[in-house]
């Protein structure tokens, strides 16, 4: 329990709850009894309210880097950053990132008005990956890769139950329900909106508004247990 940070929990449900703190935490699933009696935080109650996730869950972070051209290599690398901390501070740290340096290294310049990607295609793309990530494979992590010509956003885990590439657009299953209910009440302080919307519409809107901005549409392929994205940038 200690691990729960109070402050962000006051700042959530706020400082006078009408039950007692311990049965209102239990009764949203930020916490958990166990087989001895005790209270733990859950994984989403964790990663949404802890004080330092990554100490117990050391692959909770997202790794994210900028390259020159287009191509995966050291010699091309420009800027690498590892966003850890609370999922909500991960998340604005690597979209943050990603509208900063998209388009460097391009071969010809482009204005601010003409960016390369549809800046609500890469916060759904991220917040995506985030919210439905395997939290269970040990080792893994969120990887966000900016090429010249391309973003590539590779996600632990495979596709549950029946889902598959062909229809993950048209139809919805959650791998963490319990994590997208806080995500789609807690507000980025980058935006002031809350980070998803619970209707499931997240991956057509990605196909969608990416291959109106670039002209191609974006590519979801499975790795194993990794799932990746591509989104193209406009010519």
């Amino acid at each position: 329990m200690a691990d729960l940070d109070r402050h962000r929990l006051e700042a959530h449900f706020g400082r006078s709850p009408t039950i007692p703190w311990l049965d209102l935490l239990r009764n949203t699933g930020v916490t958990h009894r166990d087989e001895q009696g005790e209270d733990r935080p859950t994984v989403a109650g964790l990663l949404v309210f802890g004080r330092e996730p990554t100490r117990h869950l050391p692959s909770a972070f997202i790794e994210a880097a900028q390259y020159g051209g287009t191509a995966l290599s050291s010699e091309e690398l420009v800027h690498a950053e590892q966003f850890s901390g609370r999922l909500a501070e991960q998340i604005d740290g690597a979209i943050a990132f990603a509208a900063h340096f998209m388009g460097h290294g391009r071969s010809s310049e482009r204005s601010s008005a003409d960016p390369p990607y549809d800046i609500d295609v890469l916060d759904e793309a991220v917040v995506n990956a985030a919210a439905h990530r395997d939290y269970a494979l040990s080792g893994s992590k969120i990887r966000l890769f900016l090429f010249a010509d391309r973003l590539e956003l590779y996600s632990p885990g495979g596709l549950p139950n029946t889902i598959t590439l062909q229809d993950m657009a048209y139809r919805t299953h959650t791998r963490n329900q319990l994590l997208v209910s806080f995500l789609s009440r807690i507000r980025s302080r980058r935006t002031g909106d809350v980070f998803l919307e619970s209707r499931g519409e997240g991956v057509r809107k990605i196909l969608e508004r990416g291959k109106a901005h670039s002209g191609r549409t974006p590519n979801y392929e499975l790795f194993g247990d990794e799932l990746r994205l591509t989104v193209w940038a406009n010519a």
